[in-house]
């Protein structure tokens, strides 16, 4: 009798797998089939995603049933998981690191993955304090490019290991990524200057013709100063200084063969961008709005701006209701600060930065599930494959084909900038008393060198073997 019910068990159970298996298929053909076998029960695990939304905006990790497409195929790679596995996957409405923590004490788990921002788990010293798990420890081929670009992973890097990953397929906006940069169509054909798209094409959107536009797109003719017309305006972050930095190949930290982190803040190249700022600043061809609110973007909008610098997310419309996407009624053009007379086009003009968030594992949780599950949880959702899982996106949010492959571009190349590890605010300061004619270059670099490399050390360089 024992033997019969042995029988009968094994049988339900293949039927179940290849219940699955085959329910898998007719959803995305291009599962990996390799992922889904006999041994892949995991008995009910509960598996918990802490992230109430992506990248910090208003994209829903447990969104409505019915509310869009992309959320109602991310509920079904939820559901196909469950079966996959036999897990149950729960996403928490929120990541709470205070939380984590209380939990983690009391030795009871909060969550398998953790979304988390970059400055938050830098401060915190989650890492070299051993709160969080490399993913370069688990069985998961970490560069396949379904766990994000190297510039996401190196978010996460720590004495030789990967402690930071991105669902890269799920056709969501990337991390926080700055600065970008959009241009004003309207703008520019009034004072009949060309377009960035066209120069880039042509490998001429360098400082020079950027200074022409700004030369051009100035009219500040009307006596009440809100009518002014300028190329660009200056805010409370320096997104323009660290925009010429970028696109001069210039780098604020640069991580040494030791595997330490060491300023590279004054050099001779962050020199030159923040000397070609300041002859624009010198000649008022920049309009100032450094004390606004940063997310106020009406110059642009109401076409008294041909340029606008800020977050990624800020052109989204998914992402803020009160963004450029959501107050823009004529077309934007996304593109990237044009590049400078020391730029190595192998180096990014854009940066993984302080607010990007990326999924981090805490140390107790089950490195073995994550290794059985994140392969099939974070391949293309539903209906997509590695080559159409963007189509939403792009659809959504872009007015032309140039603007969604720059965005791609900035996506793909961005670099981890490593500010969640220095006083980002004290250095951003500087950068605008500098380009203001506040005070001298060489000096103010000089000076706060010093102070980013402590805390170079101390929230990461002590902790490296």
């Amino acid at each position: 009798m024992k033997h019969s019910w042995l029988i009968i068990i094994l049988l339900v159970f293949c039927i179940i797998i290849i219940s699955c298996s085959s329910q898998t298929e007719e959803i995305i053909p291009e599962y990996n089939p390799e992922i889904t076998n006999e041994d892949a029960d995991l008995l009910g695990y509960e598996y918990i995603i802490a992230a109430g939304t992506h990248g910090g905006g208003q994209v829903q990790l447990a969104p409505e049933p019915g509310a869009d497409v992309r959320g109602d195929r991310l509920l079904q790679r939820y559901k196909d998981t469950e079966k996959a596995f036999n897990i149950t996957l729960k996403v928490i409405g929120e990541s709470n690191l205070g939380m984590f923590l209380t939990q983690y004490a009391a030795g009871t788990k909060y969550a398998d993955l953790i979304i988390a921002q970059s400055a938050e788990v830098a401060n915190g010293r989650y890492i070299p304090n051993g709160f969080f798990q490399p993913f370069s420890d688990m069985d998961i081929d970490l560069f396949s490019g379904i766990y994000g670009t190297q510039g996401m992973l190196d978010a996460g890097y720590f004495n030789g290991d990967y402690y930071a990953v991105m669902s890269y397929y799920w056709g969501l906006p990337s991390p926080y990524t700055m600065p970008a940069m959009w241009y004003n169509p309207l703008v520019l054909l009034t004072y009949q200057q060309p377009q960035p798209h066209e120069l880039e094409e042509q490998g001429e959107w360098t400082w020079q013709s950027f200074e022409s536009i700004c030369e051009a797109v100035h009219d500040t003719s009307s006596p009440d100063s809100k009518d002014h017309v300028y190329a660009v305006s200056a805010l409370s972050e320096p997104f323009l200084e660290l925009a010429a930095m970028y696109s001069n190949s210039a780098r604020p930290v640069t991580r040494g063969e030791d595997g330490k982190l060491y300023c590279s803040l004054n050099s001779h190249n962050t020199l030159e961008a923040l000397e070609f700022i300041k002859s624009l600043e010198d000649r008022k061809l920049i309009g100032n709005r450094r004390n606004a609110d940063n997310q106020d973007v009406t110059e642009f909008v109401e076409n008294r701006n041909a340029f606008f610098l800020q977050y990624t997310h800020s052109g989204l419309s998914s992402e803020d209701p009160n963004n450029l996407a959501n107050r823009m009624q004529d077309a934007y053009e996304w593109t990237m600060f044009p590049t400078g007379p020391s730029y190595d086009p192998s180096m990014s003009r854009t940066a993984y930065s302080y607010h990007s968030r990326f999924y981090f594992a805490p140390s107790n949780s089950d490195a073995e599930v994550h290794s059985i599950v994140l392969p099939f949880l974070f391949q293309p959702l539903p209906g997509e494959t590695t080559e159409t899982w963007q189509d939403v996106l792009e659809r959504n949010n872009f007015f032309s084909k140039e603007s969604f492959e720059c965005y791609c571009k900035i996506r793909d190349e961005a670099f981890f900038d490593y500010a969640p590890y220095i006083p980002y605010n004290d250095m951003n300061a500087v950068l605008s008393k500098i380009t203001t004619g506040n005070a001298v270059a060489s000096e103010a670099l000089g000076a706060i060198e010093s102070t980013i490399q402590a805390s170079l050390d101390r929230l990461y360089n002590d902790y490296v073997e």
